[in-house]
C-alpha cells in the first residue's frame, strides 16, 4: 500500500504526516508511507491542502483534519478491499 501525504510543508500537512505514520505502526499496516512537498504535485490539490491518498485515491483533502483512529480505519478498509 502506497499512503502520500500531498502538501507544500506546512504545520497542516506535517501533521497529517505525522498521524499517518502513528496510525500506520500502531495498526501494523503494512504500507509506505510517503510525504510528497514538491510544489508542482502540491498546486494540483490548492487551495485543499493537505492531502491523503491511498494507492492513488483522495481519502482526504483540507486543513480539518482526521483524526488518528479515522486514519486507521480509512487504511484498514483499503488493506482488507479486494485487490490491493
Amino acid at each position: 500500500m502506497l499512503i502520500e501525504v500531498i502538501g507544500p510543508g506546512c504545520p497542516f500537512c506535517r501533521k497529517l504526516y505525522a498521524r499517518t505514520v502513528e496510525a500506520v505502526a500502531e495498526k501494523g499496516i503494512e504500507a509506505e508511507v510517503k510525504h510528497v512537498t514538491d510544489i508542482k504535485t502540491a498546486l494540483r490539490f490548492m487551495p485543499l491542502t493537505p492531502v491523503l491518498r491511498v494507492d492513488g485515491e483522495v481519502v482526504h483533502r483540507g486543513k480539518r483534519l482526521p483524526g488518528k483512529e479515522w486514519i486507521a480505519e480509512t487504511l484498514e478498509s483499503k488493506a482488507s478491499s479486494p485487490g490491493v
